[in-house]
């Protein structure tokens, strides 16, 4: 900074007007310095200097001016407001401007009346409303970016003097007014987490209720909620109860979602903002979009007060989703152990309860891998069946295999789960495991849990198959490290599993094969194709080159081979034949000779 500027900024803190003035004369290009886009009439309106700024305001030729505005595009004017610089506000409003100081905005569209509304100072915005003169102007141009009044910010902040000024001006602004996200200041309010909000919220809706517009206590903004929503996202129960118990509104609406307040007090744990929604007659049968009641997440999120109050209101009861999952299945797949072992204390499950897709608690718990919770299912009174099947006929040991959790694979076939359970394609849990690529898990089941890695499913593949299908090379190893394991094995259309992996681009998987001793021209001749043949058939280029390298042929080259070599090894016959004939003494031809007759 200018060391004379400095100087002159000290000047106006310390109220020495007469060496400001006088070093201005002295040096009036200092008039033309800005301190991050502050003139020396901004730094004068900040301090509340009158003389300074009139003094300055004589100088408009040199640039300065009270409209001019700072790299966020803040004007003295909105300075006056916010330092309380109430003669300097007072000298400004009398000066003729257009558009009028008040509607001056900085870089987000707020006007100094915003701020007034905002920061609660009454006077200064009384001062503001004092000087419009063109109401109609004002009402549409005194907006932010985002549409929003005065009113809106006053409402925010729960500015409730501020909020009467606003509304009993002769400006009337209106409690409905809607900004672009079609918020109301009665939302805003509602939405506030000031100690005021709550009479605010009660001002507002009184006056929408005075002016016969109490349809509007439950508007929506664009994503459906309305105030009562927006009280519970801020969990402030002063506002709910104003809303709830004075201004009488519904206790059930639905946003875009689908989604109650209800829902929201469900999800974030609000006991007492729950039990007030309860006592207005919300109910906890009530759907969102997603077919999820409040109870659903309060399971989730382990809320087990909550969640009591739900289902014992107004007679225990289970509630189920869209897909017929009850809270115990939504509280097992967030791992709420806790939760799971309250719920099956104080409610009868059933043990055999399906979803839709058949799968069981004990399904859920295995698929996210907790043994504690399938340890609590096991152990409760009504007891899980761990060998449960599913719509595919698929079993807990099933899943967990596929998902590659090899405690809870242990831990399942401790506790009696069978082996070698098959699902509706005769597949093992080996088969989920290759189809997982769950090298790990599977190389447990062969080695240490002893599960049988040659069996067959309905298309007759293997596990080696499969593992080849999916691209798991590490799979493949893990079987075929294992001894004698049928790497020829072919399926119900001869193939095997080379072919497979060249079917499917799985280079990785061709390689493994191939080290392990996998014959590269394997011929299916029911569907007349070699591992090459599949490769070329679906265009894997590199999986082409690689066997060809490794002395890969197509079908057709192969019966061509196999021609030749019965071709030769047929001259070679028919050679030795010729041979061992002329080698041997022929036979006397007992043939009759006739003498010739000539005639004369």
């Amino acid at each position: 900074m200018n060391a004379s500027f400095a100087y002159l900024i000290q000047q106006l803190i310390h109220g020495d007007f007469n060496s400001f003035e006088r070093h201005i004369k002295q040096h009036p290009d200092l008039l033309n310095i800005r301190t991050r886009r502050h003139s020396l009439l901004t730094f004068a309106v900040l301090n509340d200097r009158l003389r300074a700024v009139h003094f300055l305001n004589k100088h408009v030729e040199k640039g300065l001016s009270f409209s001019e505005g700072d790299e966020n595009g803040v004007t003295a004017v909105h300075w006056a407001v916010i330092a309380d610089a109430e003669k300097c506000l007072k000298y400004i409003l009398k000066i003729p401007h257009n558009p009028e100081w008040m509607l001056l905005k900085d870089s987000h569209g707020i006007t100094p009346v915003h701020l007034a509304a905002k920061l609660g100072k009454t006077k200064f915005l009384k001062m503001l409303l004092e000087a419009v003169v063109d109401v109609e102007r004002f009402y549409e141009e005194a907006l932010d970016e985002c549409n929003r009044s005065s009113l809106h910010y006053a409402a925010t902040c729960a500015q409730l003097n501020c909020c009467e000024v606003l509304l009993d001006s002769c400006l009337q602004l209106q409690a409905d007014q809607r900004d672009d996200n079609n918020q109301t200041p009665f939302m805003c309010a509602a939405a506030s987490i000031y100690p005021e909000a709550a009479n605010v919220v009660r001002l507002l809706g009184m006056r929408l209720v005075k002016n016969g517009k109490q349809s509007l206590l439950t508007a929506r903004d664009k994503n459906g909620r309305t105030a009562l929503h927006l009280a519970v996202l801020t969990s402030n129960n002063p506002v709910i109860e104003v809303l709830l118990n004075e201004l009488q509104c519904q206790s059930e609406t639905f946003d875009n979602e689908g989604r109650t307040p209800l829902h929201y007090a469900a999800h974030r744990g609000l006991l007492e903002v729950t039990k007030m929604l309860l006592d207005a007659k919300a109910r906890n049968v009530t759907r969102d979009i997603f077919g999820v009641t409040p109870a659903h997440y309060a399971a989730a999120e382990g809320h087990r007060e909550i969640l009591d109050l739900l289902l014992r209101r107004p007679n225990p009861q289970e509630v189920y989703d869209k897909d017929r999952r009850s809270c115990l299945v939504w509280a097992i797949v967030k791992r709420q152990v806790e939760t799971v072992k309250y719920l099956l204390e104080n409610f009868n499950y059933d043990s055999n309860d399906r979803d839709k897709y058949g799968y069981t608690a004990v399904h859920h718990a295995a698929h996210v891998g907790s043994t504690e919770i399938i340890k609590t299912l096991f152990k409760c009174r009504n007891r899980y069946d761990i060998n449960s099947i599913d719509n595919n006929r698929a079993t807990p040991l099933h899943i967990a295999a596929g998902r590659g959790l090899t405690d809870v694979v242990r831990y399942l076939i401790t506790l009696g789960a069978v082996r070698e359970s098959e699902d509706f394609l005769n597949r093992t849990p080996m088969f989920y495991a290759c189809f997982g690529g769950q090298a790990y898990t599977l190389k447990v089941m062969l080695n240490e849990l002893q599960c049988n890695g040659q069996s067959v499913d309905a298309y007759g593949r293997t596990p080696l198959h499969c593992a080849a299908f999916a691209g798991f090379a590490a799979c493949i190893e893990v079987l075929l490290d294992t001894q004698e394991y049928p790497i020829y094995a072919e399926d119900n259309d001869q193939l095997t599993a080379l072919h497979i992996a060249s079917l499917y681009g799985k280079l990785d998987c061709v390689k493994a094969l191939l080290q392990y001793g996998a014959a590269v021209n394997a011929h299916s001749t029911a569907g007349d194709v070699t591992p090459l043949d599949c490769a070329i058939l679906n265009g894997h280029r590199r999986i082409h080159d690689y066997l060809r390298a490794n002395d890969g042929v197509t079908a057709t080259e192969l019966k061509d081979m196999a021609a030749r070599i019965i071709q030769r090894w047929w001259r070679s016959k028919r050679s030795r034949q010729r041979f061992h004939r002329y080698q041997d003494p022929s036979p006397p031809r007992k043939s009759l000779r006739h003498q010739r007759i000539f005639q004369m």
